[in-house]
């Protein structure tokens, strides 16, 4: 009993340790070049910039399905 106790504890702590971890997903082409210049910031960290930059590529892209494209000739 205290083998299969010990092994589920052992996998909680890998689950729980798993779905905390928030690692980040490699970042497009076009913001790579703007990580640099982000983290130069006050205050940057990588996760911060890689939304950022992602958010700065969708703009300069058009990002063609947002709501605002959607709604602005309205």
């Amino acid at each position: 009993m205290a083998n299969k106790t010990a092994i589920l504890i052992c996998v909680l702590v890998v689950v729980i340790g798993c779905s905390s971890m928030q690692g980040s997903e490699a970042i497009s082409a076009c913001a790579k070049p703007c990580m640099p210049v982000c983290m130069k910031e006050e205050g940057a960290s990588i996760p911060i910039c890689e939304i950022a930059c992602e958010n700065y590529c969708k703009q300069i892209s058009g990002n063609r399905n947002s709501d605002w494209n959607r709604y602005r000739n309205l």
